[in-house]
């Protein structure tokens, strides 16, 4: 029955600990087994990533110097013979060891690395599926809206123009005073550095009232708000505020709209 490499044996090849006739014949009989030349291939490779993830050491004066002591005392050594191969392999596996014990400590570090890496890319994906479900949540109200204000009596629809001078753009409204309810889509080229657009009421009697405030970033913004019931429309107008908007208007109208 044919022998096959001991994987013991493939490990001390990748890391070098074999030499003369042992090295020899596991690399012979790699040549003529498919399967043994593949396990030394991949005993090969872990031993090579092992080596890229271990941080350089520098070893201490006391240890070079061992070291070298050994290196001369085995070279004045007898040559191998039978009986000393024993002590030559524990002198080769020695400095092994000491390499194994790097590389691992190095990639317990990798792998430390590496789960850190994948805890913040798991937190960054919460982050996202957090303001996906807030986005859902709002499509979802607005869908909701939408629906009941245009199934609703008394609905009517209100077309906001850009006014001279101002940024190009436009935009419809949905109101229903019984309901108290407005719905807004429109284009705007960004608000100013600084700035908010900020959408009114404009009632037959008093003051503005605000429905929202938006920059728009994106190409079309959609904008649903809740007033008192029973108010009455006069016009519908978008101003650039301060960011953040205020209480009353105070800068330019850009998109105004009759509602009568």
């Amino acid at each position: 029955m044919e022998q096959h490499v001991n994987p013991e044996d493939s490990e001390l090849w990748a890391l070098g600990a074999l030499d003369g006739e042992e090295k020899r014949a596991l690399e012979a009989h790699a040549r003529s087994c498919a399967r043994c030349a593949k396990e030394l291939d991949a005993a090969r490779q872990r031993v090579a990533l092992l080596a890229l993830t271990a941080p350089p050491v520098t070893p201490s004066p006391a240890v070079k110097d061992a070291l070298m002591r050994q290196v001369r005392a085995e070279r004045r050594a007898p040559m191998a013979g039978p009986a000393i191969r024993p002590r030559r392999r524990l002198l080769w596996l020695t400095p092994a060891f000491a390499v194994s014990a790097i590389v691992f400590a190095g990639l317990s570090a990798w792998l430390w690395s590496r789960d850190r890496h994948d805890l913040q890319r798991i937190q960054l994906l919460q982050v996202r599926l957090t303001a996906l479900q807030s986005r859902t949540r709002d499509m979802i109200a607005s869908s909701e809206q939408t629906n009941e204000i245009l199934g609703a009596p008394g609905t009517v629809r209100v077309a906001l123009a850009s006014q001279p001078g101002g940024p190009a753009g436009r935009a419809g409204l949905l109101y229903n005073a019984r309901l108290g309810s407005a719905i807004y889509v429109g284009e705007l080229t960004p608000a100013p550095a600084g700035k908010s657009y900020q959408l009114w009421l404009v009632p037959s009697s008093g003051a503005p009232i605000s429905l929202g405030v938006f920059s728009s970033r994106q190409p079309t913004t959609a904008l649903t708000a809740r007033v008192t019931p029973g108010l009455t429309p006069k016009a519908f107008a978008v101003t650039v505020e301060p960011e953040g908007g205020s209480p009353q208007p105070t800068g330019p109208k850009v998109l105004v709209g009759a509602a009568g």
